[in-house]
């Protein structure tokens, strides 16, 4: 069915049946319908903040553009992690609700919108909004999220890190950008961090910059090396990057989530770090001779693997060299912990040519791969297993 929305000569806004295309899905209809029955302000917050990426005609749209400005407006505030009954969005100036109501599309009752209006259904979201926050009894964040998740993107530090095979000598490119909006598609819209310097400058806008900015001083407080980027301007600018800066950054990549930092890396890192290389052990190459009972007498073969890949010795050694971080292998970066993987290495070593010399029991070589010693004492240390 095609919808369309009129404004009363009182200033309240009605959802009715008919008017351009494009047509509105069921769901859609009877969730708009069922929150305007509720009031203007509660069916602004659903267009606003439950309907980011819906098709909807051009009535709609353009107050769903005006609610969605009073989110991202909220997305500004400090504490929004916090739990809270009610809070405070500072509406727009008047200069800049007049062009709002400038720019409005043909509808039932445009004669009536002007910037006092808009003045007036900025408040009633406000207070839609604030009956649902004190309904749920949680943080702004959670009151967002159950619209869409989406909205926990916005306004919001985001650090990339990316690969640049074209430059030999600085391989990777860090870029921090924050999120401005959603898009008609429901997706933050990044921008250069730089940018938030004039877009929030003025008096007026100090404390939404300062919050937006707030997640990236805490980080730099943990990171020392993010903490020399903020005080010389660079976190501000694209940069060329070392494999040394980026495992960094990869390195610390819990510490910056935990100040409320997002961070990106590149898509094809499975788990959002580099492949690392895997020893592993495999037992019973050849069958044993007398069956296959817990004391049997079995092979053992180790091997270093990378994504499910046999390496081989040449490619081992390379790893096995004293530089610690990332490595390009086989067209990939890899992350490398050169003691680590060495030590792993020595110790399948170690009971591959046991099992060559002696042999050892089906016993034996299970409790090896289930990380623990040949000898049934402790376990292997736990930070080993992930190389093993």
């Amino acid at each position: 069915m095609t919808l369309s929305i009129i404004l009363t000569p009182r200033g309240h806004l009605q959802i009715v049946e008919g008017g351009d295309p494009p047509d509105v899905a069921p769901g859609t209809a009877e969730r708009l319908a069922a929150a305007f029955d509720a009031g203007t302000g509660e069916g602004l917050l659903q267009l606003g903040a439950g309907e980011v990426g819906t098709p909807l005609p051009a009535s709609l749209s353009y107050w769903r553009d005006f609610a969605a400005r009073f989110v991202t407006t909220l997305c500004t505030l400090s504490g929004l992690d916090q739990p809270a009954t009610s809070v405070d969005v500072p509406r727009p100036q008047t200069d800049e609700l007049e062009a709002t109501a400038e720019a409005a599309p043909p509808m039932t009752g445009a004669e009536y919108l002007t910037a006092e209006t808009l003045a007036t259904l900025w408040a009633a979201i406000g207070t839609a909004f604030n009956a649902k926050l004190a309904g749920a009894g949680g943080s702004v964040q959670g009151c967002l999220k159950s619209f869409s998740p989406a909205w926990n993107l916005v306004v919001r530090v985001h650090f990339h890190l990316a690969e640049n095979r074209k430059d030999a000598e600085a391989p990777f490119a860090f870029l921090a950008t924050y999120t401005d909006r959603l898009s008609a598609q429901a997706k933050p819209q990044h921008i250069p961090l730089g940018q938030a310097l004039k877009a929030y400058a003025g008096a007026a806008n100090k404390q939404r910059l300062l919050s937006l900015l707030l997640p990236v001083q805490l980080a730099a407080e943990k990171c020392p090396w993010l903490k020399a980027m903020v005080e010389e301007g660079e976190v501000f600018h694209p940069l060329r990057w070392t494999p040394a800066e980026a495992l960094a950054l990869l390195r610390d990549i819990p510490a910056l989530e935990q100040s409320g930092v997002i961070v990106r890396v590149p898509a094809s890192w499975k788990g959002g770090r580099p492949p690392r290389p895997r020893v592993t052990g495999t037992v019973g190459v050849r069958p044993p001779a007398a069956g296959l009972g817990v004391e049997a007498l079995v092979d053992f073969q180790m091997s270093v693997t990378l994504d499910g890949e046999t390496l081989t010795d040449a490619e081992i050694r390379a790893l096995l060299s004293p530089s610690d971080g990332l490595a390009f292998l086989r067209g990939r970066w890899v992350e490398v912990d050169s003691e680590r993987l060495g030590r792993m290495v020595d110790e399948f070593t170690r009971v591959e040519r046991t099992a060559a010399t002696h042999g050892i029991t089906f016993a034996e070589a299970a409790r090896l791969l289930a990380a623990a010693d040949l000898s049934g004492e402790a376990a292997a240390n736990p930070d080993e297993r992930d190389w093993a």
